[in-house]
């Protein structure tokens, strides 16, 4: 076993089984417990990063470590470019969330449970990613689940922080369930779960059984990374800590979605071209949620909600991407994957902030906020790295993780596509300044001036520093991830800035930026007088597309027939109980005439039986007296024969026999017809 697949097995099975200690040591102290998880997440991510070079000096061919697990099927981790990028980012996000919450979860209750969910939600995640089997990845894919319910329901206490869990939990299931029967297929189809046999069997598969494979996967996705129509939950998801909420949105539960339709088309290679309206679905689904998630962050007065539908609209450039990726060579493909990356750092960086925010003001409501520039300077200028990279402008990350998006769609000749993305884009611009203005310019509001607002502590900001350098260096680095992924990209870094896309992208920044600015720099009030109005722009974006609303309408109208059916049951339900009581007493009627008339007929034959046996007796009797005379005759005859001829009359004794014979006879047979 090589020392990759040693590690490949150490960096999800070490803060797995770490987790089981955090209670015991909070048992000796707080502190120390503290410390153990911040200790595991930085050996969990040494070990992911530990595994990098080998995958980029390598051949690109996956390593496959496995050991029997049970009823024939191994348990094991598949070592590629693909499992060792989310492995690497999901250890890194680990530790840095693990060191944030130190100074934003300092005075909490429950500490214990949120240590110990925290390592088990690493561990989990970093098993979905390196799985090399179809039915471990499903284990953690629940895992993650589960894990996300209970830290989201962390605040317990609090009613809507129990249903946003609940919520989160019901809507995930639509997508596991539409993974599962994908799983099913596969092992039915090639009697296997793993990777490897998967991808040496997948064109005996028949297209039309592949298809319903692949959008069964495609359903999974869409719930688990928020994509149209199951994209509702991710905002709901804001009621968890805002720690929580940083894990969730850069590297774990939303980011395997984007994993398990990129570790899908690496199996299938070329097929998925073939099949019928699979990448088209991906794309468009895409292409819609970013443009929707666009514009209710635009709307959103939440500063968490902001940053959660930027999230879903920018899962949506993601997963645009992907549709066009008809193999892992595709410009699509990478694009997604690295723009992943961009995501993570520059929305991670988002949270951070926010959370330092929300914990110097009490409030996520941004009309409360403003003139924050003076008293958090440091989060504000973290704020404009992280704004600038969220907007796509250069030389950030985000400029050149989106450009590929945008180009990898122009290139598939879909101009509808096309457009809604750069739409997007100007949303996105347009959201992102706005978020600024309410938050840091202007005048101080009233509610702050009440709180007297300072500067997160040291180890809230350590964090969200390293996390805006990356977002500053991560577009450069775009050769080495290319290599990385062993990837061959035909847009270099100048070519970003002169391709076709760049100048369209920067001329429509231009016109959005100079109405916002008129809008929140210089409070005029005619763009606040469309949002704030009553329209039905601000009508449809206020129920956030009725996508909710509908929901609650299917489960109102399942709950009022099963309601319905109730009332009948408890108003009839003595109809079940009159049927049945007739059918006991029908059946009590004829086993009792089946009884009467049976013991009425064995008196019949008993009492006929007796009064033959009397009969016979009777004969018999006669029959014993007539035999007797006869005896007596012969007697008497023998022996006067006796007197008169002792020895010659032979035949009267043969006479007397055969006589005798026949009646013993007639008297057997009598007998016996008794």
């Amino acid at each position: 076993m090589s020392l990759d697949s040693i590690t490949g097995w150490l960096v999800w099975v070490i803060p797995l089984i770490s987790s089981l200690f955090v209670p015991l040591i909070s048992k000796f102290s707080a502190k120390a417990r503290n410390y153990f998880v911040v200790l595991i997440a930085a050996i969990t991510t040494g070990l992911a990063l530990s595994m990098v070079p080998g995958v980029f000096f390598g051949s690109g061919e996956p390593t496959v470590s496995s050991v029997v697990w049970f009823a024939g099927i191994n348990a094991g981790v598949f070592i590629d470019p693909l499992s060792v990028l989310f492995t690497s980012l999901v250890a890194f996000f680990g530790l840095i969330i693990a060191v944030y919450s130190l100074g934003y979860m300092a005075h909490e209750e429950g500490l214990t449970r949120y240590y110990f969910l925290l390592l088990l939600f690493i561990g989990s995640m970093i098993g979905l990613v390196i799985s090399d089997n179809l039915l471990q990845m499903f284990i953690f894919w629940e895992m993650v689940g589960l894990c996300s319910f209970t830290l989201i329901s962390f605040w317990y206490k609090r009613p809507e922080s129990v249903k946003a869990g609940t919520k989160v939990f019901i809507m995930t299931r639509i997508g596991d369930i539409a993974l599962l029967g994908a799983i099913a297929l596969v092992y039915v189809s090639l009697g296997t779960f793993s990777f490897r046999e998967i991808i040496a069997g997948i064109s005996s598969i028949p297209i039309p059984t592949l298809t319903a494979i692949a959008f069964l996967t495609l359903g999974g996705a869409i719930a688990k990374s928020a994509q149209l129509p199951l994209h509702t939950w991710l905002y709901s998801a804001m009621e968890a800590p805002t720690s929580v909420s940083a894990l969730l949105h850069s590297a774990t539960m939303v980011k395997a979605g984007i994993y398990l339709i990129a570790r899908f088309i690496l199996i299938i290679g070329p097929l998925a071209a073939a099949l019928p309206y699979w990448l088209p679905t991906i794309a468009w689904i895409g292409v819609l949620t970013a443009i929707v998630g666009a514009t209710l962050a635009f709307y959103t007065n939440d500063i968490k909600g902001v940053l959660a539908y930027s999230t879903i609209s920018q899962l949506g450039f993601m997963m645009a991407a992907l549709g066009t990726a008809s193999s892992a060579s595709s410009l699509g493909w990478f694009a997604s994957l690295y723009h992943m990356m961009s995501h993570a750092f520059f929305e991670g960086l988002g949270f951070l902030l926010a959370g330092g925010i929300i914990h110097a003001l009490g409030t996520r409501d941004m009309r409360l906020m403003g003139g924050l520039k003076k008293a958090m300077p440091i989060t504000f200028i973290l704020a404009v790295i992280m704004i600038i990279t969220t907007s796509g402008l250069p030389p950030f990350a985000a400029f050149f993780s989106k450009g590929l998006i945008i180009t990898s769609i122009s290139e598939t000749g879909n101009l509808v596509q096309t457009i809604i993305l750069f739409a997007t884009t100007m949303l996105t611009f347009a959201y992102s300044l706005r978020f600024m203005a309410l938050i840091f310019m202007g005048k101080e509001s009233d509610h702050i001036t009440k709180m007297h607002p300072h500067e997160a502590p040291k180890t809230m900001l350590y964090p969200a520093i390293v996390l805006a350098i990356l977002c500053v260096v991560w577009g450069v680095a775009q050769p080495l991830v290319a290599s990385f992924m062993h990837v061959e990209l035909e847009i270099s870094l100048v070519g970003a800035f002169v391709n076709l896309e760049t100048p369209i992208f920067l001329s429509l920044l231009l016109p959005t930026g100079l109405l916002i600015y008129y809008t929140y720099y210089k409070t005029s009030s005619n763009i606040r007088t469309i949002v704030s109005g009553k329209n039905p722009i601000t009508t449809i974006l206020s129920h956030g597309y009725f996508f909710d609303d509908i929901y609650n309408a299917i489960a109102k109208g399942i709950t009022k027939v099963s309601n319905s059916l109730g009332h009948f049951e408890d108003k009839y339900n003595l109809i079940p109980q009159k049927v049945a009581s007739g059918f006991f007493r029908f059946a009590s009627a004829v086993h009792s005439s089946f009884d009467v008339a049976t013991d009425q007929f064995l008196n019949v034959i008993a009492t006929r039986s007796i009064s033959g046996a009397s009969e016979i007796h009777k004969f018999d009797v006669l029959l014993d007296k007539f035999l007797s005379a006869i005896g007596n005759k012969t007697v008497s005859g023998a022996s006067e024969i006796k007197r008169k001829t002792p020895s010659t009359s032979l035949q009267h004794y043969i006479a007397a026999a055969v006589l005798g014979f026949v009646l013993i006879v007639i008297l057997i047979i009598l007998t016996m017809g008794v």
